[in-house]
């Protein structure tokens, strides 16, 4: 008797337990029910930018311009009525972290922004291509996008031929020059790439290219490619290295006796209002190009211009990048909106490959500084060259736009 007591009373707990757990399950699947139907549909964007790291004054730049165009859009109404979500990722200016991020990107997402280097991109140029995975990056060196063909789509023009058509002006602006050297950042391949691609211009130019310098911060302060540029008298420098390398080295010539700033010429690498305007009578009467223009009149780019200022103390876009990744966004809203893809990724195969057929070869975009398009990947916009003057500040030469 005893023994089948016990046994009724364990059965009756088994049963309790038994529907506590049915209770628990019920309320849990009732929970992510409510999750899944509280959950927020948007359109993805992710964008892989060097937050951190040596260049995060880039990828800040690049950050703030797709939130202000995501912002512009969504207060518009969204694509569709429906919002987009912007997710950043730090490649921290390493390009195995940049490769880290992609191949877990490329899984599941049907378009990439980013990185915004030339050496982050050739380290994704692979993955981008095996995957499928349309990329607007900085595939501007023919090399790269061959490389990732035909996916990676690059997000500003094709810097040799800016650097061509600026060499181009500043021969017509300077015809005695004739004697140049290039001068470089160490180790950098696109640079090198460049300075290879600038031969045959030059010779078209009748001008002759003495030397290619490597500028080795780390050795002497970059000194040793000073002392090197010096050495070969040339009568002109062709400056392709980054803003603080590029800066200094300018510097330092004009202390060593080469006084006439006509006779340099920068990259747009190098364009960075603020070491500009800290070095301006080291850089005053000197030329640079870019691919943008700060002073551009249009009601779009004032209004960015103007809210960019309010919320970097006052200071104006040092690069092209805040225009191009403005125009990057607008261009992925247009193909999403053209080709009626949902938020949902239905499937990633077909979207990644109709996304990379809409901008490998685009129809003509009506970007915030003027029209511009792609052709096989490579963006075909205009070249703006500028003087810089006493207050450190580029001004546009009134030459012909290439």
């Amino acid at each position: 008797m005893k023994n089948k007591k016990v046994i009724m009373i364990t059965g009756s707990i088994v049963i309790l337990l038994v529907l506590i757990a049915g209770v628990a399950l019920g309320i849990y699947k009732v929970h992510e029910n409510q999750k899944m139907e509280n959950k927020e549909v948007v359109y993805e964007l992710p964008a892989i930018l060097p937050l951190s790291g040596e260049i995060y004054y880039l990828g800040e730049s690049a950050k703030w311009a797709i939130d202000y165009a995501v912002d512009e859009i969504n207060a518009a109404g969204g694509i569709n009525g429906i919002p987009v979500h912007t997710t950043f990722y730090d490649s921290e200016f390493n390009k195995n972290r940049s490769k880290d991020i992609a191949e877990k990107l490329v899984k599941t997402q049907r378009f990439l922004i980013g990185p915004v280097d030339s050496n982050g991109t050739a380290a994704i140029a692979d993955i981008i291509r095996e995957s499928g995975t349309p990329d607007v990056a900085t595939y501007s060196f023919e090399s790269v996008r061959e490389q990732s063909a035909p996916y990676g789509i690059s997000y500003m023009s094709d810097s040799t031929t800016g650097e061509i058509a600026a060499i181009d002006i500043w021969k017509e602006l300077n015809p005695d020059i004739e004697k140049v050297v290039i001068v470089i950042n160490k180790g950098e391949s696109s640079q090198m790439e460049t300075a290879d691609l600038l031969q045959d211009k030059l010779t078209e130019l009748d001008m002759k290219l003495l030397r290619v310098i490597e500028i080795d911060a780390a050795l002497n302060n970059g000194l040793n490619a000073v002392v090197e540029a010096l050495n070969t008298n040339a009568d002109g420098y062709i400056i392709l290295a980054r803003t603080e390398n590029y800066v200094k080295f300018v510097a330092e010539m004009r202390q060593r006796g080469i006084t006439d700033g006509r006779r340099f010429t920068a990259s747009f690498a190098g364009y960075e209002i603020p070491l500009i305007q800290e070095y301006r009578e080291q850089l005053s009467g000197t030329y640079i190009w870019n691919k943008f223009d700060c002073d551009y009149k249009g009601e779009e780019w004032q209004k960015l211009l103007a809210a960019y200022k309010k919320d970097h103390d006052g200071n104006v876009p040092g690069s092209c990048i805040v225009s191009e990744m403005y125009n990057v966004v607008y261009a992925w809203k247009a193909c999403i909106e053209e080709l009626n893809l949902s938020p949902e990724v239905l499937n990633l195969k077909e979207e990644k490959k109709s996304i990379a057929d809409w901008f490998y070869n685009s129809s003509v975009q009506h970007g915030i500084q003027g029209d511009y398009q792609w052709i096989r990947g490579n963006k075909l916009t205009s070249v703006y060259y500028f003087k810089i003057n006493d207050e450190g500040i580029p001004k546009r030469v009134e030459m012909p736009v290439y």
